[in-house]
């Protein structure tokens, strides 16, 4: 299996294959590259449910002393 990695998305369509019960997601980045991922519905569901709501993931880029403000 491939490892994690993360790419910058211009556009991305999805299909349905009744044929072979399938979810085709095509992802186009902003490389040119094509990427095509093949799930089955339960899968597609659960990834639509996830965009929906997604996690919230705390800042971690500032440090506690730069979030302070000065006394005016």
């Amino acid at each position: 299996m491939a490892g994690k990695r993360a790419i910058a998305v211009k556009d991305w369509s999805c299909a349905m294959s009744d044929e072979i019960g399938r979810v085709v997601l095509a992802i186009n980045s902003t490389e040119g590259e094509t990427t095509y991922v093949l799930m089955t519905t339960f899968q597609a569901a659960k990834m639509a449910q996830e965009l929906r709501s997604p996690k919230m993931v705390p800042d971690t880029t500032c440090s506690q002393a730069s979030r302070k403000v000065p006394n005016a």
